[in-house]
């Protein structure tokens, strides 16, 4: 079984567990914590990741980390994750389990890469215009190698607007001779 479908496993059964003590909102927080602090630190993950180090030495160096700042209930899951010898599957938890949150709650994640900062104006604006119910959280990209333009990441689909694409279509039109008739 994948890595990915582990840590799906794991994180959907913490948010039962949340959903089941009404504690979703805190343990939700505390996940994004956890999340934002592996992926941020790469020694942290390969530690995790290490089938070399001791459990009780990770569960002790996750204790010094989070212990304080986690709510009970999320401290003893990530014990048992660490105690069952899947504590590396927590490098993808955070992913999984805010998946499943915002499926749960219908929130979908728009992602838009832009030259510069969107204005809010122009937010509301690819808000109204994006076809779903769902709400929306949008998630701005700043890459000045697309010169101009964006790049819209929803779901599964991508919609690229952006002058360097333009540039690099025209570019392929033109090694390509299309233009030119063929007699």
């Amino acid at each position: 079984m994948s890595s990915y479908k582990l840590s799906l496993r794991y994180a959907k059964s913490l948010l039962d567990l949340a959903i089941e003590k009404n504690i979703l909102a805190a343990v939700y927080k505390d996940v994004k914590l956890i999340d934002e602090t592996i992926q941020s630190n790469i020694d942290l993950k390969i530690m995790l990741k290490s089938p070399v180090i001791p459990n009780d030495k990770k569960l002790n160096v996750m204790s010094l980390i989070f212990k304080e700042q986690i709510d009970v209930i999320t401290w003893m899951y990530i014990q048992l994750v660490i105690k069952k010898n899947r504590e590396a599957y927590l490098v993808d938890f955070g992913q999984c389990f805010e998946d499943l949150y915002n499926k749960m709650n219908h929130i979908s994640k728009v992602k838009i890469t832009t030259a510069q900062q969107l204005s809010d104006s122009v937010q509301k604006e690819i808000i109204n215009n994006v076809p779903t119910k769902d709400k929306l959280e949008i998630e701005n990209v700043i890459d000045q190698d697309i010169i101009g333009g964006f790049k819209l990441h929803f779901g599964d689909n991508l919609y690229d607007a952006s002058i360097h694409k333009k540039l690099k279509d025209l570019k392929a039109q033109f090694l390509d001779e299309s233009y030119v008739d063929k007699v």
